[in-house]
């Protein structure tokens, strides 16, 4: 496989020590970076017969920074996309999403799974972590046909409740289930990753907390749970155990680096307190919180070093997948919120969208920057559009300013997976038709009534 040379681009490489590399190259080579620099260091017949990927003659140059990690979404529910709008979080679970997710088979849920993906690399995402997946094999393997980098999980719940019976687990499943998912996945492709997940707290047994908690631990691998995402689940666990919903998963062990926490909405400074503490990591979902979840604390959080990273969470809750989205929201929102323009600023919000995405997977070894070495998983940015014009300041443009218009080339492993804005390994036009179909065959047998 012949490498890849980027030229003649500004590099925005979310190194500390190389920081923003103006005109300049960044070679690729057998899925790695082997160099990158300013472009006048480059000699005649420097790579040659490498694929080269060069900014315009006229115009601005084009942008080149790592690819972005989305560690929060539902994949298997991009078919259900618009089934829930404007209804009641009630409705919007038991009658809508929940019948959607019993009424999928295996092929629906990777064609979901690939939509997730065609809309995720069109936005400029090279890395994304299931929230909570059906079917973890089938999503597994659109990240392996799409050339995507992924971690998949099962959507788990151990007690009794209002949920499908095909989601139903005792706890000795759940447990058996989710280190089948976890042995048969991580560490097994290069591209696919696993963790463990618990969908809440509502419909789980302090025996499962303790149980995954500790085998994540003892395996070295994520858990994954939405933490504190409703006033609900506050007053719930506050009745069952006189506590908060982090003090009683502080209570059972659960708390600690292997935790990935999404939402993380109700809390208070002794909740922050033990975050910081236990070293979780916060999944953001900005655009999920201000539809139902609510906003979350995160100048307050940013502030005491916790590690926030984003994700747009489920296209029905959302609608969109799109980090480019996300990232606005995230750089807007808590300036309204706290009445203060100058917290969360574009800097924050960017690396929240990479270098704080690899931390919170485990992978700022291998992705998040642009360094000699790691992974080539990169996003080039071409700026000559109108929403990105004109261009002040390189971060609060790709923050403030650009759109999925803007995304010209995508690379994930050294791989070219969106040349000029067309996907090369997904067939698009296919994609949509046979997404909709499905869609409206899943309507059909869920008996979805609007």
């Amino acid at each position: 496989m012949p490498g890849i040379l980027l030229e003649n681009m500004d590099l925005v490489t979310m190194d500390p020590e190389l920081g923003v590399i103006e005109d300049g190259y960044l070679a690729i080579e057998a899925g790695r970076i082997v160099a990158l620099g300013k472009r006048d260091e480059l000699k005649p017949g420097d790579y040659a017969g490498y694929e080269r990927i060069s900014s315009p003659k006229w115009g601005k140059r084009f942008i080149a920074l790592p690819g972005f990690i989305q560690t929060h979404v539902h994949t298997s529910q991009a078919l259900g996309r618009g089934l829930a709008d404007d209804v009641d979080l009630i409705t919007w679970t038991r009658k809508r999403i929940w019948p959607y997710e019993a009424a999928l088979t295996e092929d629906d849920v990777y064609v979901s799974a690939l939509m997730s993906i065609a809309e995720m690399l069109k936005s400029g995402t090279t890395t994304f972590c299931e929230a909570s997946g059906v079917n973890p094999d089938a999503i597994a393997g659109a990240i392996i046909d799409s050339g995507m980098r992924g971690m998949v999980c099962l959507s788990t719940m151990d007690l009794p409740g209002e949920i499908p019976p095909e989601a139903r687990m005792t706890t000795e499943e759940a447990i058996e289930r989710n280190v089948g998912v976890v042995e048969k996945w991580q560490g097994k492709h290069d591209r696919v990753g696993a963790c463990f997940n618990i969908l809440n707290l509502f419909l789980s047994s302090e025996e499962l907390w303790r149980t995954l908690s500790a085998l994540a631990r003892e395996k070295n691998v994520f858990l994954q749970t939405h933490l504190a995402e409703s006033l609900d689940e506050v007053a719930f666990i506050r009745e069952k155990s006189g506590k908060t919903p982090v003090q009683y998963l502080e209570s059972l062990g659960a708390l600690g680096p292997h935790l990935l926490a999404a939402h993380v909405v109700h809390v208070n400074d002794a909740d922050l307190d033990l975050l910081e503490e236990r070293d979780v990591k916060v999944l953001h979902c900005p655009g999920a919180g201000l539809r139902i979840a609510g906003i979350a604390k995160i100048p307050e959080m940013l502030d005491r070093g916790i590690v926030v990273s984003l994700g747009t969470n489920s296209p029905p809750c959302n609608n969109r997948m799109s980090m480019l989205d996300e990232m606005w929201l995230a750089g807007i929102m808590h300036k309204a919120v706290e009445h203060n323009p100058q917290v969360v600023p574009a800097a924050s919000v960017l690396e929240m969208a990479t270098v704080n995405g690899a931390k919170t997977l485990g992978m700022d070894r291998v992705v998040g920057t642009l360094a000699v070495g790691k992974k080539a998983d990169v996003t080039i940015m071409n700026f000559n559009q109108l929403c990105t014009t004109p261009t002040h300041d390189l971060f609060s443009t790709l923050v403030y300013q650009a759109n999925n218009d803007v995304v010209h080339t995508v690379i994930v492993d050294g791989e070219i997976l969106l040349k000029d804005g067309k996907l090369t390994t997904i067939n698009e036009d296919w994609l949509i038709a046979e997404a909709e179909r499905r869609a409206r065959a899943i309507v059909k047998r869920a008996n979805i009534k609007f």
